[in-house]
């Protein structure tokens, strides 16, 4: 049965940002049991995660939510699971060859082993992982999506803080993680799934995988780029920020990077795969009035926090953070602006693989990341490190608006739709920043917040009221997943 796409957003939504405060909760645990050298190593393990799981599938897991035979999805799931094993396979092979050879350096014989059989197991649970949960869209089960990534939050914490009991820091935060991931597959592997509903109650031939592979091959060509791109760019951004400026204003830059953008993530979990259900089912018209739909109203509930994000960001690092992380402000107040449009776009990618135009987001996000490199790298010899952050600020808006232009053109969704959803976006950001600027100047803190959240309702009632709102949210409401309706 077809069910409210908004109703399974909120789902999701709530399910992963219970996740989130989960981890986020853990901290203070966190950082009186680990050091932080221990766990900087551990980041870069998720880091190298994240690239070899490009590798791993090259992308043909994203690929399993299109085709309409069971059949043709299972033969890309094992595609994917046979392209994984063998890259797990090289990995650990590597990592006994270089103990058998003693390549580790004095010290990091313990350090190699962990870290390469960790990732060789990480990257075929991991592929096991992305294979369910492109099922779990076929199926439209969200809600057990957003359990998985609840179940991973909470085992990551408990299995890391349980397992530095038993062995040293950094091996319990690999395996702890490695865990999280086994639980997160088993969870979204329920017993409610049936051999045959997945197509598997025949082994996939030689030659099904050939075809799958061919048919679905803008995928591997396209698409991997696009996500190393994505995954690189910046931590190639403050490497050269940190060529130029010195290590402390990255650390600035780089929190301030993460807090900023840390809505996106939880934006993307909730809405990517519901858009990529509806996408990969719907026709061209409905599915450009939906994603318009989704930008416009994403983009006016959040304009005014972004704004007084922005306006109050010195003051409330300042009274945050200790002394020396004094001066994070004005990059928070940077890259506020294309925080603010990366909410309110970052799930579009789902529109490019639904309707083949992958090679078009490649080539916008290796641009964006070429030019953004470029533009870091020259400028932070010549000017200071916060005139480098605005400079990469407006590129990553003038990116991000172009990505959003690019949709609706390489997919032929109707412009009028992006012309109204662009109009209400700068109506509603002109409001916020003068309403904001008057609310700025009131006494404290304490006083100024409760005046945002009243100019949040302000704007948003304006949508509703002069801005058709009202409808494009019963166009939301109305939008079902489940549907099947062929696509154009």
């Amino acid at each position: 049965m077809a069910s409210s796409a908004v109703s399974r957003a909120t789902g999701l939504g709530v399910l992963t940002a219970a996740g989130q405060v989960i981890i986020i909760g853990s901290l203070p645990a966190y950082s009186n049991v680990f050091d932080p050298g221990s766990y900087g190593e551990y980041l870069i393990f998720v880091g190298v995660v994240g690239v070899v799981s490009v590798f791993a599938g090259v992308r043909y897991d994203s690929a399993i939510v299109l085709p309409r035979d069971d059949r043709i999805a299972a033969s890309l799931s094992v595609l994917v699971m046979l392209i994984a094993l063998v890259v797990a396979a090289l990995i650990a092979g590597a990592t006994r060859l270089a103990q058998a050879l003693d390549w580790a350096p004095d010290g990091w014989q313990q350090v190699a082993r962990d870290f390469g059989y960790g990732l060789a197991a990480a990257t075929v649970i991991g592929a096991a992982q992305r294979c369910l949960s492109s099922w779990c869209i076929r199926s439209s089960r969200f809600l057990l999506m957003g359990l998985g990534l609840f179940v991973f939050s909470l085992a990551t914490v408990v299995a890391q803080l349980s397992l530095v009991h038993a062995t040293s820091q950094l091996p319990a935060l690999i395996w702890g993680y490695v865990c999280a991931l086994g639980f997160q597959t088993l969870c979204l592997a329920t017993p409610g799934w049936r051999l045959h509903r997945l197509g598997w109650s025949r082994p996939a031939s030689f030659r099904g995988l050939k075809f799958v592979a061919r048919k679905y091959r803008r995928f591997p060509v396209y698409m991997v780029g696009y996500a190393l791109a994505s995954s690189t760019r910046d931590r190639l951004v403050q490497i050269m920020l940190g060529i130029g400026a010195g290590a402390a204003v990255v650390g600035r830059f780089g929190l301030a990077y993460r807090v900023a953008f840390a809505p996106n993530s939880l934006i993307y979990s909730a809405v990517s795969p519901i858009f990529y259900a509806i996408a990969s089912r719907g026709n061209r018209s409905a599915v450009g009035r939906l994603a318009a739909g989704l930008v416009e109203a994403t983009f006016v509930a959040m304009v005014v926090p972004y704004v007084a994000f922005a306006i109050e960001a010195p003051a409330l690092t300042d009274s945050l953070l200790s002394a020396k992380w004094h001066g994070t402000g004005p990059y928070l107040q940077a890259l506020a602006g294309p925080a603010l449009l990366l909410a309110a776009t970052c799930w579009l990618d789902r529109a490019f693989d639904s309707f083949r135009r992958q090679k078009a987001a490649f080539a916008l996000e290796a641009s964006f990341t070429l030019a953004s490199v470029a533009l870091v790298a020259c400028l932070s010899r010549f000017v200071g490190a916060v005139t480098v952050a605005w400079a990469f600020a407006a590129l990553a808006i003038i990116y991000y608006w172009t990505y959003f232009l690019v949709t609706f053109v390489a997919c032929a969704f109707p412009l009028a739709d992006f012309r109204r959803a662009c109009t209400t976006g700068l109506l509603a950001l002109s409001i916020a920043l003068t309403l904001g600027a008057v609310a700025h100047v009131l006494p404290g803190l304490p006083l100024r917040l409760p005046a945002y959240a009243v100019l949040t309702a302000i704007v948003i009632l304006w949508w509703i009221r002069f801005r058709g709102g009202a409808e494009i949210l019963r166009i939301l409401m109305r939008s079902r997943v489940g549907e099947s309706d062929t696509p154009d």
